[in-house]
């Protein structure tokens, strides 16, 4: 057993974040860490936003390389060995750096003067029939998208490992599919869904999922034939 005094001791301590996963960094200069900021051609964004606007959401692929990936999942790996719950994989800089690097695309949707919202997570949904992620819900309710339907806010989610229906993938109600979208009533407690209107989001590891916070969506539960750990981040 170990002392609430030491894990508080612990918790302070740079030095002690680094001895634990010295292949990330804490308090760094960012402009020191790997990977460059997302590059995207205007008729790409010009679809995105398309995209964004009609279904709620938009996916794109290929923006994380191996060598981060497989750093990051061994920092929360190393985490939870270690018994400290998932999102403190956020003291270390190289997981507020990957979101940072796609300030390009937040800007053409919110603005080059966009705020982050205090609100980030990470997840490890081990391969077991009791893990799942969080049940079906809108990010807010209440004056989240301007009048041309673009949004006010949204969430950036991108997963570390292969996301697919048998580790819990997201699943999420397109926009224009969903008669509650944008107009939830205060205090209401039951989405109606017609089933057949579900979309599964399978994703792979370093891709990136957005969405707005007026849509209806949800982390899938796994199962033991997945054939790994579903591990995700949030902003």
């Amino acid at each position: 057993m170990i002392s609430v005094k030491t894990i508080l001791e612990q918790a302070q301590n740079p030095d002690y974040w680094k001895s634990l996963n010295p292949q990330l960094s804490v308090g760094e200069d960012v402009t020191s860490l790997s990977g460059s900021p997302l590059s995207v051609e205007q008729e790409h964004m010009d679809k995105l936003l398309f995209n964004l606007k009609k279904e709620g959401y938009f996916q794109l692929d290929s923006f994380l390389s191996e060598a981060e990936i497989s750093r990051m999942v061994a920092g929360i790996e190393k985490l939870r060995q270690s018994g400290w719950p998932v999102p403190f994989a956020f003291i270390y800089d190289e997981f507020w750096h990957t979101f940072s690097r796609l300030s390009q695309i937040l800007s053409a949707i919110l603005g080059d003067e966009y705020q982050q919202l205090p609100a980030f997570w990470s997840w490890y949904i081990d391969t077991s029939n009791g893990e799942k992620g969080w049940q079906p819900h809108r990010d807010n309710t209440e004056n989240t998208l301007l009048a041309d339907g673009m949004p006010k806010c949204v969430t950036i989610w991108i997963p570390l490992s292969d996301a697919i229906p048998l580790n819990g993938c997201m699943y999420i109600v397109p926009a224009f599919f969903d008669t509650n979208y944008g107009n939830v009533q205060k205090g209401q407690k039951r989405e109606i869904i017609n089933f057949q209107d579900i979309r599964a989001l399978p994703a792979v590891a370093g891709s990136v999922l957005c969405w707005n916070h007026a849509v209806l969506h949800w982390g899938g539960r796994s199962n033991e034939r997945a054939p790994h750990p579903h591990i995700s981040l949030a902003f």
